[in-house]
Order: C-alpha cells, then sequence, then structure tokens
C-alpha cells in the first residue's frame, strides 16, 4: 500500500507554480462517464479513453467579456459564489478560487484561476457544483450526500455539513460495503430509481480522519482543510448506474434524547419529497426557482418508489460500530 500524503501549505504551491502547458491531460471514471482533466484528481480512478463527458481545463487569463444574466448567488461564511447566464453557457464565480465557465451542454468547464487558490478547493467545486449543473442539465438530481452499495443496492444518507455523511460512509466501507460516492449523488429518478457510481474517496474532517484510522483503509490520504481518502478497496468502480434501495435522512442527535444509538422512521410520500428537494447539491437560491421545480418534480418521482427515513443516531465516535452493525442487519433482513 502506498499512503500519499500533502499538506494544505503544499497544495497552494502547488496552484502558485501550475504551469497548464506543461501538464498532460488526464481520464478519470466519475458520475457514470468520463472526465478529461488539466489537473489531478486523486480522489478518481483513472479511465482511458477517447472520447471525454466532461473536459476541465485551466486558464492564468482573466475570464472573457461576456454578457451575463445573475441566476442566484449564495452566501456560505466568508464565502460567497454565485452563477450566471453566459452568451455560451453559464458561469460559476467563486470568491476563494476564481471563476468556471461551463458551456451550455455541461461538456466543457473552464477553470479561470485566482492565484493562491488551493487545489483541494477546486477539485471540491469541480466534482460539486460545477459537474452538478452539468448532471442536472443531462436531466438528473443531484443530492449532497453519500452512498454505499449493499447487497448490490445503494443506499444514500443525506444531510447538511457536519451531519456525519461521510463519516457513516466510510465506517459502513470499513465493515464490508463498498463505497459509492461522496458529496455528490447523481440521481437518475426512473422508475426505477438509480445512482450513478461517483467519486470513490471520502472528505473527512480531521477527527473523523483520525477515529476511523483512514490511512489503514485506503491507497491515499491528502491532508488539507478536510482529508482527502481515496483507493478503497471495496470501492465501486464501474460506469453502470446501481438501484437505489433506500435514502437516510440524518439527524444527529443528544444521547439524552434517543433510547438506542441509532433508530429510523420512515417518512411519507409528501415528507419524503419535500425531504429529498432541501438537500439537494444545487440550492434554490444558486439556481433560480424554474430549476428548483424541476428538482423537485424529480424528488416528487424518487419518493413515490424509493423509502425514505429519518435516521436519528448519536453524534459519537465510539458508537459507530454499534451503529453500523445496526444499519446491515437492515439491510440484510430487507427483502429487494
Amino acid at each position: 500500500m502506498t499512503t500519499t500524503h500533502a499538506s494544505a501549505r503544499s497544495v497552494e504551491r502547488e496552484v502558485a507554480h501550475y504551469d497548464a502547458a506543461s501538464v498532460g491531460m488526464r481520464d478519470y471514471a466519475v458520475f457514470g462517464g468520463r472526465l478529461r482533466s488539466e489537473i489531478d484528481f486523486p480522489e478518481l480512478v483513472r479511465s482511458p479513453g477517447e472520447h471525454p463527458d466532461w473536459t476541465f481545463r485551466v486558464s492564468s487569463r482573466q475570464p472573457p467579456a461576456t454578457r451575463v444574466e445573475l441566476v442566484g448567488e449564495r452566501r456560505l461564511g466568508s464565502e460567497h459564489y454565485r452563477l450566471s447566464r453566459a452568451d455560451a453557457g453559464f458561469r460559476l464565480e467563486y470568491s476563494h478560487a476564481g471563476t468556471f465557465d461551463i458551456s451550455a451542454d455541461g461538456a466543457t468547464i473552464v477553470w479561470y484561476r485566482r492565484d493562491g487558490a488551493p487545489l483541494e478547493l477546486v477539485r471540491a467545486i469541480v466534482l460539486g457544483s460545477a459537474l452538478a449543473l452539468a448532471l442536472e442539465l443531462a436531466g438528473l438530481l443531484c443530492l449532497h450526500g453519500s452512498a454505499v452499495v449493499i447487497r448490490n443496492r445503494a443506499i444514500a444518507f443525506l444531510g447538511p455539513k457536519h451531519y456525519g455523511k461521510s463519516t457513516l460512509a466510510t465506517a459502513l466501507t470499513a465493515a464490508g460495503a463498498r463505497l459509492l460516492g461522496d458529496d455528490l449523488l447523481a440521481l437518475q429518478p426512473g422508475p426505477p430509481a438509480t445512482l450513478r457510481p461517483g467519486v470513490e474517496g471520502v472528505r473527512l474532517w480531521s477527527d473523523a480522519a483520525r477515529a476511523l484510522a483512514v490511512e489503514t483503509l485506503c491507497d491515499t490520504v491528502i491532508e488539507g482543510v478536510k482529508t482527502t481518502a481515496a483507493g478503497f478497496g471495496g470501492a465501486v468502480q464501474a460506469l453502470r448506474d446501481v438501484p437505489l434501495a433506500a435514502v437516510y435522512v440524518l439527524e444527529p442527535t443528544r444521547a439524552d434524547d434517543i433510547i438506542v444509538s441509532v433508530e429510523r422512521e420512515r417518512l411519507s410520500a409528501v415528507a419524503a419529497a419535500v425531504a429529498l428537494a432541501h438537500q439537494t447539491k444545487l440550492p434554490d437560491s444558486l439556481i433560480g426557482l424554474r430549476a428548483a421545480g424541476l428538482q423537485l418534480a424529480a424528488a416528487v418521482a424518487t419518493a413515490a418508489t424509493v423509502p425514505v427515513w429519518k435516521l436519528r443516531t448519536v453524534r459519537d465516535f465510539g458508537l459507530l460500530p454499534t451503529i453500523v452493525k445496526r444499519i446491515l442487519q437492515w439491510h440484510a433482513e430487507e427483502q429487494w
């Protein structure tokens, strides 16, 4: 096993000395297709081929002047990002990373880089908002979550930041499940509803990475604002969709408020559709009401055929083995 470590500072130095002309293109398998990129994505699996579905390029120039129409914007702490329609497609502007121009068909992404932007952040944007936009242009619903495969069926975990989605998916992978994706889940509502294989790595906060001892579970560990862990032996390395068996909307809770360490409650079809619509990767404030309406329609279609559960768990790393065991028991007992 080869383990790679890189600090956030070294990532910044890598960007500062980046020369796009000297770096060859690389092909990676992700979201049921192939991404061709001028920068390395260590969390993805190489997949050489002739015809990429998406191409990611880097430019040191200023973004080209073009007419833009603001679609929406969002602020998260000190970060500010906005989405606009442009003459040739869409423009995503990130206060901490630069500008990303996306073609009208979603097939080409050009990053006009901001000096000092960490590659960790840039990779997260490409594999997050940028490809989410491209996938939704193709008719998929993109959810903010992590997923594993149990008994050849996908199990998804949704929730806001800090709710433990990646931690739970990693713990389940360590217990024998197969990792299907992290952070962005590309859902085909169906019927039948399916998930495309996504990023075959996870991004964990440092305390979770230590508690799970990710360096013993995977081939690549990259330190940064979050720890990126990739190369899990149980990852789903495929280019085809996986049937979706269940969705869990996480609700972390205190030990005083729950009798057992984990419990689930099935949501009604209406509540399930609303829950899915609230956990999209691209929020309403960014994409506008028309696109949000399409997301809601896809959520309704999914909730009609897939059980959606509220999952209440105690936030305690020591209880993770018990929580994982119970989830595995639930899906060993159910008939699909």
